[in-house]
């Protein structure tokens, strides 16, 4: 039983080391410099521009910015404050209480940011640009045995920038100098509600008629295409949004994010001119190139 055994670990050892390197010649490409090209890209829209009919571009997962050992956990390389500034609009913060504290973490991983921190990014950019609003989703990402706990500590981070009603938003004007708070955690009574009706690895709509494609579980790069495409698709709904990321379960060890994203990316580039009703579009490891093809003659 030792030799086989032993066998494995080093396999694994030596498949973790290969995805590593994999990874860091991906984020060597994703390396570049951050303009603020796109920071005001909602200035020259009418203020009663449905938000419906608005292409938002997001990130997921958008404070992971460390992994364990280079495979997993990191899904950004970029600060928010750059991201924000190469326009993207949507963030998906994830948090975990520890006392009176928010941290950013990505499952388990540290991302070595306090959400007061994460809050005042979000305020200076605002204060900065006041002609933009930003959609930002609060997951509470380890299941807080005490939501109201959870809840009352993230109030104590957010001021009266923070829209925290419950009911989404209608038009642009109405978001102009916002943060619009989306509730990703248990029994929440400020924000627009997203927990109730969460479903897993798939695409849903919840109660409040926001739809979501979030097959994040990819056993076939063409059929996470597929799935984005019917998002891409989808007509009628109040919002949409549309999930880009996703990791390959059946690899030994499971391959993380860099490995769909190398591939979907690309390909996402390439084909996103083609259609008109976007949505909300989540990134992972997102760049002023990605931007500029979201952006290509639809500002």
């Amino acid at each position: 039983m030792g030799r086989p055994l032993k066998g494995i670990i080093v396999g694994a050892f030596v498949s973790a080391l290969s995805l590593g390197a994999a990874f860091v010649g991906f984020s060597s490409v994703l390396s570049q410099h951050c303009g603020d090209k796109y920071a005001e890209w909602m200035k020259g829209k009418n203020d009663l521009t449905l938000l419906r009919t608005l292409n938002i571009p997001g990130t997921h997962n958008t404070m992971a910015l460390y992994s364990l050992a280079n495979v997993a956990g990191k899904c950004q390389t970029l600060s928010l404050t750059d991201q924000l500034n190469i326009g993207v609009r949507f963030l998906d913060i994830r948090l975990k209480r520890e006392g009176d504290n928010l941290k950013a973490v990505h499952g388990s991983i540290d991302q070595r940011r306090d959400f007061a921190d994460i809050a005042k990014d979000i305020d200076s950019f605002l204060n900065n640009h006041p002609s933009e609003g930003i959609l930002v989703s609060i997951k509470d990402e380890d299941g807080d045995k005490d939501p109201v706990k959870f809840e009352n500590t993230l109030k104590s981070f957010i001021n009266e920038k923070w829209y925290t009603g419950n009911v989404l938003p209608a038009t642009l004007g109405s978001i102009r100098g916002k943060a619009i708070l989306l509730s990703r955690f248990h029994n929440p009574t400020i924000g627009v509600n997203c927990h109730n009706g969460w479903l897993n690895s798939t695409s849903f709509t919840l109660p409040n008629d926001i739809y979501v494609q979030d097959a994040y579980k990819v056993n076939d790069i063409e059929e996470k295409k597929t799935t984005i495409t019917a998002c891409f698709n989808e007509a009628g709904h109040a919002l949409k949004i549309n999930f880009l990321s996703g990791y390959k379960p059946s690899s030994f060890p499971p391959s993380y994010a860099p490995s769909v994203a190398k591939e979907i990316n690309p390909w996402v580039a390439t084909n996103i001119s083609s259609f008109v009703d976007r949505g909300v579009v989540l990134y992972d490891f997102v760049t002023t190139t990605m931007m500029d093809a979201f952006f290509g003659g639809s500002l």
